[in-house]
């Protein structure tokens, strides 16, 4: 972690937990493994956007937590057995047991290529013409026509322009390569990405962004206490407003 970054969590968590002197018992809190910048491991310790979110918000009221690291797909499942207290990064459902946050993440695909390539594309049906470069299971998020156009046939083989990387550090990494044309990524961890690449890739090249994508993908956070949730729900409101939310995103990039 770098120094700025270290300095500018440790301000906000003194600035927040001086208002509650006892805390709570012990959270454990459920995030996806190596999804930089929103959760990954450095130096041996949890950190990115959703958890220092989570840590700084949750330790204004008076909580500790403790990170775990759980597959998407196992997560509110834990959260009713009670293995874990709180789930980040979910999709509200109407289970009955669980407390569903206000939206704490938006991410926002987009269509990227480089500016060199003189690429125009006018519908998302047309990047059938241009291979391009996906997270795995892609090809389920981006709407109707474009799953009928990259669904895998009976043998699970994927359209050949359509390439799935195994993470999304290898999908940068195949885009700035030139192994594909284009690359379709959330904005925020292309910027980090991008960034972080600079040494291996002249990134600073002409990009342009196709606005193919019209909508975002909206994320809460699960509880198992609702009180729990109107904290986290309450806590959030509070550093949108004095700005703390947009530091500790732009800390990332």
């Amino acid at each position: 972690m770098t120094l700025i970054r270290s300095s500018f969590v440790l301000l906000v968590f003194s600035l927040y937990t001086h208002f509650s002197t006892v805390f709570a018992a012990e959270l454990v809190v459920a995030i996806a493994t190596d999804r930089p910048p929103y959760s990954f491991r450095e130096n041996g310790i949890d950190v990115g956007i959703e958890v220092d979110l989570v840590r700084t918000i949750m330790s204004a009221n008076g909580h500790s937590v403790r990170f775990i690291n759980l597959p998407k797909v196992r997560m509110l499942k834990a959260l009713n057995d009670k293995v874990i207290d709180i789930a980040t990064t979910v999709t509200p459902s109407n289970e009955v047991n669980l407390f569903f946050s206000d939206t704490y993440l938006e991410f926002q695909n987009m269509v990227i290529s480089k500016a060199s390539r003189g690429i125009q594309i006018k519908d998302i049906g047309q990047l059938k013409l241009y291979s391009f470069v996906i997270w795995q299971t892609g090809w389920k998020s981006l709407g109707t026509q474009f799953e009928a156009d990259n669904t895998p046939d009976v043998h699970g083989l994927f359209p050949k322009n359509y390439i799935e990387a195994p993470n999304q550090l290898s999908q940068s990494k195949m885009f700035w390569a030139d192994r594909v044309q284009l690359i379709i990524v959330d904005k925020t961890i292309f910027e980090y990405h991008k960034k972080i690449l600079g040494a291996q890739f002249d990134t600073s090249i002409p990009l342009t962004y196709h606005d193919l994508i019209k909508t975002k993908t909206s994320y809460s956070v699960a509880f198992s206490q609702a009180q729990l949730r109107d904290q986290f729900n309450e806590g959030l409101k509070k550093i949108r407003a004095n700005g703390d939310y947009q530091k500790i995103v732009n800390a990332y990039l």
